[in-house]
């Protein structure tokens, strides 16, 4: 069934088989190699982990 005379309607019915860019992973041997936060950057977790006083937090 069409809607519009506009010759682009079939083509804009069809299904989408586009997957989308499919995520990259952390540099290896990386502080977030393996991390399931990873988004492209470190993550607040990361940073929280380098905000720490070394020792016992003095």
């Amino acid at each position: 069934m069409r809607f519009t005379n506009n010759p682009y309607e079939e083509f804009m019915k069809e299904k989408s088989y586009f997957k989308g860019v499919p995520p990259s992973l952390p540099p290896k041997g990386s502080r977030c190699d393996g991390c399931p936060y990873w988004r492209g950057i470190g993550c607040v977790f990361c940073y929280r982990e380098q905000l720490k006083p070394p020792g016992n937090g003095r």
